[in-house]
């Protein structure tokens, strides 16, 4: 039998995942997809808190803020047309006035960093090796927040200088949350910007440095998502119509293969279950108070509530309550 493409290997998983997990993921866009893939199935997760960060160097400075906080610098914040930004922080965290972004990045950073300090697992998507740094500073910013080129010098991120940057910032997490788990994966989202040339050389570089980390630390992990785009999946229908972002159909393709790498059996058996949940959740009658509907929302009713002191049900609780005549 002819074969007309490479299926990705098995992946021999050195942990599972379980119900009760605990999940933070950063990163980019694939950290918000699997992120919220998996919050949708009822593990705790919070996913990507600080918006889409592309950069390993980014990704360290703001986990250094949750480890070791410190003031918010007067030359990271920038305004813009009325509205105030900071250069380490996506441009959805913003403010009117300066002390409230400050405060609103005090708030986030006190939440997010409190959920890393229990956290089983901490999810990092890299996007690019290439980084914008501010002259004034010389310090990597994570988002340029529209200013003029000028202020920047475009620089492309070594090896070398990733793997420090990495080093420093684990030894801090060994000692907060001695018993994370790290797992990599890199986008195979297209930063056609620096061109497909400079694209390739900054995912080179992204893999060979996770490759690195993973044979050098055991408690951390890859995840291939960019070589299951690239190298299984490897066709134009599999993107959005910008042909560079992997669309619904892909990312479901990615998401099955990490739950049945990573999934312990009693959380597959779960999520099935729950889907029929959510189906029924979704459901929308022609008349929502007749007799079969209001037995219908009954029965879900009873259902969800089996899971009460495994998982929080109080949205969909509420909601079917809310539909009860």
């Amino acid at each position: 039998m002819i074969e007309f493409r490479t299926v990705i290997e098995k992946i021999n998983p050195e942990f599972q995942i379980l119900l009760n997990s605990k999940i933070l993921t950063l990163g980019s866009c694939f950290s918000d997809v699997l992120g919220n893939y998996l919050a949708e199935n009822k593990i705790e997760c919070l996913a990507n808190p600080f918006g889409n960060v592309y950069n390993l160097s980014s990704i360290s400075s703001l986990l250094e803020e949750l480890l070791e906080p410190s003031d918010n610098n007067e030359d990271t914040i920038v305004e813009n047309d009325g509205v105030f930004f900071h250069y380490n922080y996506h441009s959805e965290i913003r403010d009117f006035t300066k002390v409230g972004l400050i405060e609103k990045i005090k708030a986030l950073n006190q939440s997010t960093g409190s959920f890393l300090k229990s956290a089983d697992y901490l999810i990092i998507t890299l996007g690019t090796s290439w980084v914008y740094e501010q002259k004034q500073t010389q310090k990597i910013v994570s988002n340029c927040h529209k200013q003029k080129a000028s202020l920047f010098n475009k620089k492309l991120l070594g090896e070398q200088e990733q793997l420090d940057i990495f080093e420093n910032i684990y030894t801090k997490l060994r000692i907060f949350n001695p018993e994370l788990k790290i797992i990599f994966t890199v986008s195979p989202v297209r930063h056609i910007k620096d061109t497909l040339q400079l694209n390739s050389v900054s995912k080179s570089i992204l893999r060979t440095l996770c490759n690195t980390i993973t044979n050098r630390y055991s408690d951390t992990y890859y995840f291939p998502s960019y070589e299951i785009v690239m190298d299984d999946l490897r066709d134009y229908r599999f993107f959005k119509s910008d042909l560079i972002h992997p669309n619904e159909q892909a990312e479901k393709y990615i998401l099955d293969i990490f739950s049945e790498t990573y999934f312990d059996d009693n959380l597959k058996i779960f999520i099935n279950y729950w889907k029929k949940i959510k189906s029924g959740l979704e459901h929308r009658p022609f008349n929502p108070n007749s007799e079969n509907h209001q037995k219908f929302l009954q029965n879900l009713l009873t259902k969800i509530q089996t899971f009460e002191n495994q998982i929080d049900i109080s949205k969909e609780k509420e909601a079917i309550q809310n539909q009860i005549s």
